[in-house]
């Protein structure tokens, strides 16, 4: 089943990054600055089609509006990649629209924070459906600030499902293992693709693997109460926290945070392998992404080790947002020192 799912997928890969090509649509470079700052290669946009398509092959059984809301998603990322609508507010707004909807259509609801003050503002259906859209619009757009070089997105979300199935095969969590499995399956292939520079997720596809793996984590810890809700945390503290430190530092530079910029970590390690190492722009890119996805299994399999213990969670939090200011200020450190001597 596995191998024709992949054979299945891999046709699907080849057959859409042809048409893209050939008939010249939705190509990512179109010259704004911090996709220069990467590289100037036109690389097919098609992520999201791929995890459409393979989603709705393999798991129609699901929720039916599950599915529809993966499409409606999927829709607005088109529109961003297509640069159809213009006003990055308007899109904002429209995003925010469609989450709440999302969210109260699923009856989507975080159940329990392990303190007590917290359980009762959640207890409140307002407050609940404020709070989940809040963290569905958070992670949705910190996931598209991590997705700046080859393998980061795709390589991070991996990593997530990688150790959802190795708890769920050792029973220490409940869920989907065939959806869980399929995703791992796709993420793969793709990460393969993307590594190569044969193509991107695309606003299209991370939208949909951001929301599906936001409800999958919920799902999951609304019904493995042994499960401490900080590790669901963790397991998206890098897209959460970059968005954050992003617009924090973006307003402490008088830059709009809805704008785009070329001082993400990522573009900063960027920096870092472009003048230390002699590697052409695609490797240095790709190097990027596996840096940090190296970084971010380590602090994944650490967190896993204790997925039930919310105190150590919170410390975890505590040491990643540490170590992440302490690499972002060497990385500048650098970048304004070599700056500096030419």
């Amino acid at each position: 089943m596995e191998f024709t799912s992949a054979t299945i997928l891999l046709i699907s890969i080849l057959i859409i990054n042809y048409l893209f090509k050939s008939k010249n649509f939705l190509l990512s470079y179109t010259g704004l600055k911090h996709q220069t700052y990467i590289q100037r290669n036109k690389v097919p946009l098609s992520g999201g089609f791929i995890i459409l398509i393979y989603f709705v092959m393999n798991h129609s059984d699901q929720n039916i509006f599950l599915t529809f809301y993966i499409f409606l998603f999927f829709l607005m990322g088109l529109i961003g990649d297509l640069n159809l609508l213009k006003s990055a507010l308007i899109r904002f707004l429209i995003q925010i629209l469609v989450i709440i909807f999302f969210v109260i259509s699923l009856n989507i609801s975080i159940l329990d924070l392990r303190v007590d003050f917290l359980n009762t503002l959640l207890n409140n259906i307002y407050f609940n459906i404020f709070f989940v859209s809040f963290c569905f619009l958070v992670l949705v757009n910190g996931s598209n600030f991590i997705d700046g070089n080859n393998g980061i997105a795709i390589g991070y979300f991996l990593i997530i499902y990688i150790f959802l199935f190795y708890s769920i095969s050792n029973e220490q969590i409940e869920y989907n293992k065939d959806l869980v499995l399929s995703l791992i399956l796709c993420l793969s292939l793709l990460l393969v693709f993307n590594l190569f520079n044969k193509l991107f997720l695309g606003d299209n596809g991370i939208y949909i693997l951001s929301v599906l793996t936001g409800y999958i984590l919920i799902e999951i810890a609304n019904s493995n109460y042994y499960i401490s809700p900080y590790y669901i945390m963790n397991l998206l503290c890098y897209p959460a926290f970059e968005i954050l430190f992003s617009m924090l530092r973006k307003i402490r530079s008088d830059f709009s945070p809805m704008k785009p910029d070329t001082n993400h970590v990522h573009q900063q390690l960027f920096f870092t392998y472009k003048k230390s190492l002699n590697f052409s722009q695609i490797i240095n890119n790709s190097l990027v992404g596996i840096t940090i996805s190296f970084y971010n299994f380590v602090y994944i399999m650490v967190i896993s080790l204790y997925p039930e213990n919310s105190k150590f969670q919170i410390i975890l939090v505590v040491v990643y947002i540490t170590n992440y200011l302490i690499i972002y200020k060497l990385l500048n450190n650098f970048k304004k020192k070599f700056h500096h001597r030419n």
